[in-house]
């Protein structure tokens, strides 16, 4: 598609489509597909742009259209407004993990779950073949002021009496103060300033939260993205826990109380064959969906199932929010290994996983790999190499100008060698860099 991506619409500010000219039409858009809106839910990340961006979009909606604003806010807290508020639809102005000069448009449905793919293709249409250039004015906008429904028993908080939270400097920073209640907190990433989001901090950059839990001997490090939707931790010795652990251990618990639906969880390819072979062990299928958080939800409704996520951090419960939200998964996480008496640093027995590399590479241009020979003809002769019990991908990024390579193999010197020439192999695409 020519302006969603995985996500939906995420660039540079300033430039198409985000910018004034766009946005507006984006706006129109969701009317003509929608019908007239009674009432649109409003919030964003913590970025200098989103009041602009947010004044865009409004002047593109009709004048009967009541807003309801949230602010600053996270995704999954924007989720939960619009089903409180019964509105007609969401609006998060967010570039999510990325860096602060990008800004995007989430859009949800009257649920509070992203729309669909052929929901996005419609709008496109829309955007590119209609447009009123009269500007509206005089909405009708109200503050909402959102109470997240956090809930953790007080003996779990007290396991972790000293813990490390990083916030990005983004959408969650108020909500992480609020809702986290261990003994003794050491905040990175809690003073956002406009300009600095994702700014070396959050779950995309955490060699500082590592640090701090490594020389502050914190029980536990938490970090969160830009819009709040993703986790990533690290344990006491600072090693950060792969997402296929944190997912694994969850479906245990949830498998162990009765609530994992389908005896199943939602993932995607990209995840660790170890994961499977592990959770067999406890009578859990694993099922892969394509790549982005919105197939696994697709796919969890699709087979009737309530849990599932990607490695990346972003881990969905039906039980509680229809998308992923990082806060509920720190404490879904913490309540799991309270009840498997598991410490952080030892959930790697319950779920081993096999030797596995992965690289970004920035590119200039995403050239179809179909028009890339000499690259396909890498791929497949290292996926012999490997055999059938690893794998390669290669793929873009979905929100991002990078090329994704991820190796996995059953040992560490292979998956090492494997990488170094197919990164060899992508560097000598001119095509590309």
């Amino acid at each position: 598609m020519k302006y969603f991506g995985t996500d939906g619409i995420r660039g540079q500010f300033g430039i198409p489509p985000i910018e004034e000219y766009h946005l507006n039409r984006l706006a129109q858009a969701l009317e003509k597909k929608y019908g007239p809106l009674r009432r649109i839910v409003m919030g964003r990340d913590t970025r200098a742009s989103g009041t602009e961006i947010k004044n865009f979009l409004i002047s593109g909606l009709s004048p009967s259209t009541e807003i309801f604003d949230c602010a600053i806010v996270t995704s999954p807290l924007l989720s939960q407004a619009i089903v409180e508020t019964g509105a007609d639809l969401g609006l998060m102005i967010t570039a999510s993990h990325n860096p602060t000069e990008d800004n995007g448009v989430k859009i949800l449905n009257h649920f509070g779950e992203k729309i669909t793919t052929e929901e996005e293709t419609d709008l496109e249409q829309w955007v590119e073949f209609f447009f009123d250039s009269a500007k509206n004015c005089g909405h009708r906008i109200i503050f909402y002021d959102i109470r997240p429904h956090y809930e953790m028993a007080q003996d779990i908080w007290d396991l972790f009496p000293h813990v490390a939270i990083d916030c990005a400097n983004g959408a969650s920073v108020k909500f992480a103060k609020k809702n986290y209640r261990f003994r003794k907190i050491d905040w990175l990433g809690d003073r956002p300033n406009g300009q600095n989001i994702n700014a070396n901090c959050g779950s995309e950059h955490p060699d500082l939260l590592c640090q701090i839990v490594r020389e502050n001997g914190t029980d536990l490090g938490i970090a969160h993205d830009g819009d709040g939707d993703r986790l990533l931790l690290c344990d006491r010795c600072g090693k950060i826990l792969p997402g296929e652990i944190i997912l694994g251990i969850i479906a245990i618990f949830l498998k162990k109380i009765g609530k994992l639906h389908g005896h199943q969880l939602i993932t995607t390819a990209m995840s660790n064959g170890g994961l499977r072979i592990s959770l067999e062990r406890y009578g859990i299928g694993v099922v892969d969906a394509e790549v982005g958080d919105r197939n696994v939800t697709e796919m969890m409704r699709t087979l009737g199932c309530n849990f599932g996520g990607e490695c990346s951090g972003h881990v969905i419960f039906f039980d509680e929010i229809p998308i992923s939200d990082g806060i509920q998964t720190a404490l879904l996480f913490l309540k799991a290994i309270a009840f498997l008496k598991i410490s952080p640093e030892n959930t790697g027995q319950l779920i081993p996983l096999l030797p596995q590399k992965l690289c970004n590479i920035p590119v200039r241009k995403k050239v179809p790999l179909a028009k890339l020979p000499t690259l396909s003809a890498a791929v497949e002769k290292e996926r012999e190499k490997i055999g059938k019990n690893g794998k390669i991908f290669v793929r873009y990024s979905g929100t991002e100008h990078k090329l994704r390579l991820l190796i996995e193999a059953e040992n560490e010197i292979l998956a090492e060698n494997v990488m170094n020439i197919l990164k060899n192999s992508v560097e000598n695409c001119k095509e590309l860099l």
